[in-house]
């Protein structure tokens, strides 16, 4: 019996093929053939195919039978989530310009889009104590059936062992037993049971999805990315039985108040194929991430400035966080400041790209004392594999063993400056390292980076257990393991502690391809020089669009917004002298800030 996705899903398979035969793109991937070994890396192809659709709109909130009001003062929570029931699948519902408080959770269930009229002027103020503030979440709902054939790399069809239960537009997750060889789930942290099914015993797989069925041989939507081995029992898994697709937040402001209660996310996607956030600005983000995506297919996100947190330490305070083997997700063109740390990868599947993103400003859990560098970019928690890292700018970047193993990343023309101011504006001094790659994260490539800046000082490298107290352009293997070295391939990187680029004498091949998943320039990048980034461009390091967005934020104006959190923060903690301290600098320093009539309100409820 044949089960077919219909127009939509050949739809989506053309837009895929017709980008994979596009000549930019097979030139670059050509060239990636020739610097980097096959079983390094992927053909990265991320995102919805044919790019974000506009839907259009449905019902305005404010207009009858909705109602909403969005003068900060009335409850707007029904009203937004009426309409986002009532709207049918491929609209939207439009939050036109106004403060819109919330007291609750926004449950997008179905195929629309939230959309606002732009960061400036559609403004969400989340109240509530628990509860993601917009969740695209489904349940958990797993089946599973042994692999019999057909899972090796390459592949779009496997056959399985019992395909009753599976219909086409299932999400399927294929996984297997860890390979002791590749993976562990026992870092310093402890045990990661939350890496993969059977407490962490299966914690490398990828998601695709089923286009169609023919007795218990499955057409899966994307070429298998590695080999799956029989003597580690592969499995099919099915993993849930209602799937969100093709649905978006778009184009508002969204903060959380207060803290929360429980494990919650800003935005959430949970169980989701081709969904997407784009240009959101989220303040104060609590549990995991500003957007976390967990077992999510072919998302973007895209565009936004991810600013702030409740809490920066134990969980708290990521940009944007991929978790639970998502898989082909696109994290392009984001602004991250003042969190724990930017986008994260952390037990996910292959094939996604963390790219142009701009990461500046990152904090501990002794925040606001923190001296210790924490990453703008990381993986962390087994096992995140094959997934790229291409044109970003940030502080340092660290691929940890704190929840276990990573292997076969790329980094691909990332600048990290190793500039870590703390909270007095001077330079942080431990942990100051442009490329961290700890214990069990191996055969990972770098090319075309350029670390460090003009005029700094320190070691070029450091092999096993170091303390971190020097500035390190490269630290391998901490605490103890020399195969994280041994098995990295880099080539045509630069740092300003050698001030020389080093190539790899056995690879011939010395000219670097634009990118390594686009075929050429993006329309984002407008009339700044693409590639940013390499040895081989004049300035090395140039600016992206995210960067630029940040800059042209006024100064007195970020600097007022940090300390009015600040002061939240320690109201929150019970430090009433600190947090009043902090409100009455925002009123002196910066009366005409956004942020000051908010210091004076607190301020007077302290008297």
């Amino acid at each position: 019996m044949n089960q077919n996705l219909g127009w939509a899903g050949r739809a989506r398979t053309l837009a895929a093929l017709l980008f994979l035969l596009a000549p930019g793109f097979a030139s670059a991937q050509a060239r990636a053939a020739s610097l980097i070994p096959e079983d390094r890396r992927m053909d990265w192809n991320p995102g919805i195919p044919g790019g974000i659709p506009v839907y259009p709109a449905f019902a305005n909130v404010k207009a009858a039978p909705y109602n909403a009001k969005g003068d900060g003062k009335a409850d707007d929570t029904a009203a937004i989530q009426k309409a986002l029931d009532d709207c049918p699948e491929g609209k939207a519902v439009l939050v036109p310009a106004g403060a819109y408080r919330l007291t609750a959770q926004l449950t997008i269930a179905k195929g629309v889009v939230l959309r606002g009229e732009g960061p400036e002027k559609t403004r969400l103020f989340n109240e509530a104590a628990s509860g993601h503030a917009i969740s695209l979440c489904n349940y958990d709902n797993e089946f599973a059936t042994k692999v019999l054939k057909g899972a090796v790399k390459g592949s779009m069809s496997i056959t399985v062992e019992d395909a009753a239960r599976f219909r086409a537009g299932d999400l399927l997750l294929v996984d297997q037993l860890n390979d002791p060889d590749l993976v562990s789930i026992q870092g310093e942290g402890g045990l990661c049971r939350w890496a993969g099914r059977e407490d962490g015993k299966r914690a490398m797989g990828q998601l695709v999805e089923l286009v169609k069925k023919d007795g218990n041989t499955l057409t899966i939507s994307r070429p298998l990315a590695i080999t799956f081995k029989d003597a580690l029992e592969p499995q099919a898994v099915r993993t849930s039985d209602k799937i969100i697709r093709r649905a978006g937040v778009e184009d508002l402001y969204l903060e959380l108040t207060k803290r929360r209660t429980d494990q919650s996310s800003s935005i959430k996607l949970w169980n989701t194929i081709h969904c997407w956030v784009k240009n959101i600005e989220s303040s104060r983000c609590w549990f995991d991430g500003h957007v976390t995506l967990k077992k999510s297919l072919g998302c973007e996100i895209r565009d936004g400035y991810f600013h702030h947190a409740h809490a920066y330490g134990s969980g708290h305070g990521y940009g944007v966080l991929l978790t639970a083997q998502s898989t082909d997700t696109l994290v392009e063109n984001n602004t991250c400041y003042h969190l724990n740390t930017g986008p994260q990868v952390s037990c996910s599947g292959p094939g996604n790209v963390i790219a142009y993103n701009f990461s500046f400003q990152t904090w501990g859990r002794d925040y606001p004392k923190t001296d210790w560098a924490h990453s703008d970019l990381s993986q962390h928690a087994a096992h995140p594999f094959l997934n790229l890292f291409e044109g970003n700018q940030v502080g340092t970047l660290c691929f940890d063993f704190y929840w276990g193993s990573s292997s076969h990343n790329t980094l691909f023309r990332n600048a990290a400056d190793m500039r870590n101011p703390r909270l007095d504006g001077q330079q942080m001094t431990r942990n100051i390292v442009g490329f961290r790659l700890d214990k069990f994260s191996r055969f990972n490539n770098a090319l075309g980076n350029v670390l460090g800046h003009e005029g700094m000082k320190g070691q070029a490298e450091s092999d096993g257990r170091s303390d971190f107290t020097t500035p390190l352009v490269w630290s391998f293997g901490h605490p103890d393991d020399p195969e994280v070295k041994k098995t990295l391939l880099r080539h045509g990187n630069f740092d300003h502690v050698s001030r020389q680029t080093q190539w790899d004498p056995a690879i011939k091949e010395r000219k670097l391809p634009d990118s390594l998943y686009l075929p050429a320039k993006p329309a984002f990048f407008g009339k700044l020089p693409w590639p940013p980034i390499g040895p081989d461009r004049q300035p090395m390091v140039g600016s992206i669009p995210a960067r630029e967005r940040f800059m042209k934020i006024p100064v007195p104006e970020r600097e007022a917004q940090d300390l009015f959190y600040l002061g939240e923060f320690h109201l929150a903690a019970g430090q009433t002298e600190e947090a009043r301290a902090a409100f009455k600098e925002v009123v002196e320093r910066f009366p005409g800030s956004s942020s000051a009539p908010r210091a004076r309100e607190q301020l007077e409820k302290l008297r």
